[in-house]
């Protein structure tokens, strides 16, 4: 059932449905966002972006940042997990943020959505460290999605500049590819990382980077599948770099 339908003045086509009791944002033709109100994950691609958080050693997650809110699909997935957390989400897209709030519900308690150019926003940010970084910045090129900002070592150093000394960094790569190159990067870069895990789904060609500044617990595999026994090896793979 389509609930949103609207093309912006610069052409841009989004469209918000309901697929049973999920929620999916299409913008320019690009499947972008789902979300299950009343499920801890759902098995899509987006709960890659919270779920490695789970093996965290340091479980104190106080301070959350989001570049590329989309839908907020992951804002709301967080604020379950993480109820106590500030979650500063921020996206250049307007109608992305209207979305997130209207139809996601993502601008619950200790949540803040901005409306700013994210690589402006680290470029310049100074405050304090966040625990968990998740960088999701993507733009449509020719009907398919591509990152707006590679994982160059400026970039990269800009991310680790902001995240706190237990935290963690998860990156959306579109290919293994993309984010095998990435990781060289991080690995040569003057900012150490103890651990990686490749995350990856069936449906998608994306690779999820979850950089870990300090390693992930030992029982990291038998917690994860307790958490989503049904989920690992059958959608979901993960794998220790």
């Amino acid at each position: 059932m389509e609930l949103f339908n609207h093309r912006d003045k610069e052409g841009h086509h989004y469209r918000v449905c309901r697929a049973g009791a999920s929620l999916r944002l299409y913008t320019n033709g690009i499947f972008h966002t789902q979300h299950h109100p009343t499920r801890d994950f759902d098995g899509s691609l987006w709960d890659l972006l919270w779920l490695p958080s789970i093996v965290l050693a340091n479980q104190a997650v106080r301070r959350i940042l989001v570049l590329g809110v989309g839908g907020g699909a992951v804002i709301c997935a967080l604020r379950k997990r993480y109820p106590q957390a500030l979650i500063i989400g921020v996206d250049i897209n307007a109608v992305h943020l209207t979305i997130a709030r209207r139809f996601f519900r993502a601008d619950g308690p200790n949540t803040l959505l901005l409306e700013a150019d994210a690589l402006a926003f680290m470029e310049f940010y100074r405050g304090p460290a966040f625990d968990l970084i998740i960088d999701d910045l993507f733009a449509s090129e020719n009907g398919e999605p591509s990152r707006v900002v590679a994982l160059t070592p400026k970039w990269s150093h800009r991310l680790s500049r902001a995240l706190s000394s237990p935290g963690l960094l998860l990156v959306n790569f579109t290919a293994v590819s993309e984010f095998r190159a990435a990781w060289q990067v991080l690995l040569d870069g003057s900012t150490p990382f103890a651990a990686t895990l490749e995350w990856s789904h069936k449906r998608y060609d994306n690779r999820i980077g979850a950089f870990y500044r300090q390693a992930y617990v030992a029982d990291w595999q038998d917690r994860l599948c307790s958490f989503m026994p049904s989920a690992i090896g059958e959608n979901i793979y993960v794998r220790a770099l």
